[in-house]
């Protein structure tokens, strides 16, 4: 794959981790960091293109307010959750509004993207939010969530949007550049994948299970998130975003792991079915 699909797709997704966007030892946004990425979606805006942003980080955000270590009780969890999220939501709106966007947040359950209802409500949001020029900034309610309503991950949420909106690709910035043939934390001689075409019980057996003390995914569920995607006929990139313009990088080849479904029409996506009007 090249980086000219990237550059020449109408509607983006970019998935931002916990370990990027938030400090692990003080909890602490990282707005230097912020303001780089929010510089790349601008850019992506000018050039016509849209970009709906899905970001983890207000639990670890908000669990530095329990002076703890450690995992957090369930409604230690929740409440640190709605603590975090109002910071990163301000963290966002101040970097996106320098350049002129506003911000539209949205909250999500599993639920809200399994009813057909719901989907259809989330749906138009979406589009009325890119409509009046703002950018879509979306992560779990984890402050009301439960395990049975709860999406597990912001991987899969984010893949399960982009079939909604009929996304063209999917961007899991993470801290490792891709998918390895082996964790190279382990082994240092492990070789990066640059592209996947199906995801095979062989791919799957080069997934690591490691994850941050507030992440909740990890490279099994960024499979479990291109298996999704690749279905619904989106190409999927998973990329280190640790850097300064994570995107930037991305776009002048820097090292990344693509997921790339078979070709096929956009009309016969899984997206929405029949029953839900075209994204515009």
């Amino acid at each position: 794959m090249t980086t000219a699909q990237l550059i020449s797709a109408h509607r983006i997704i970019v998935k931002i981790g916990s370990a990027l966007i938030a400090d692990g030892e003080t909890g602490d946004i990282r707005g230097s960091w912020l303001e780089t990425m929010i510089e790349d979606v601008v850019r992506f805006f000018s050039r016509g293109q849209q970009v709906i942003i899905v970001t983890s980080g207000a639990v670890a955000v908000g669990s530095h307010h329990f002076n703890k270590f450690g995992v957090l009780r369930s409604e230690e969890r929740q409440a640190a959750a709605a603590i975090g999220q109002v910071r990163l939501m301000l963290a966002f709106e101040q970097s996106l509004k320098r350049f002129g966007f506003g911000l539209g947040q949205i909250l999500l359950m599993g639920e809200d993207l399994r009813n057909p209802h719901r989907r259809l409500n989330v749906l138009s949001t979406v589009r009325q939010i890119l409509k009046v020029g703002a950018v879509p900034v979306i992560n779990e309610n984890d402050t009301t969530a439960t395990a049975e309503t709860r999406f597990g991950d912001n991987d899969r949420l984010a893949a399960q949007l982009a079939e909604l909106v009929q996304a063209d690709i999917i961007i899991l910035l993470s801290n490792i550049d891709g998918l390895f043939t082996e964790d190279p934390h382990d082994n240092p001689s492990a070789r990066l994948i640059t592209e996947v075409r199906r995801i095979t019980p062989q791919i799957e057996a080069m997934a690591g299970h490691s994850v941050s003390r507030h992440s909740s995914g990890g490279m099994l569920t960024k499979l479990m998130a291109a298996r999704i995607a690749m279905d619904a006929g989106c190409n999927m990139i998973i990329a280190k975003g640790n850097k300064s313009y994570p995107l930037s990088a991305i776009e002048n080849g820097g090292p990344s792991t693509w997921f790339v479904p078979f070709a096929r029409d956009r009309s016969d996506r899984h997206t929405c079915g029949n029953k839900l009007p075209q994204a515009q």
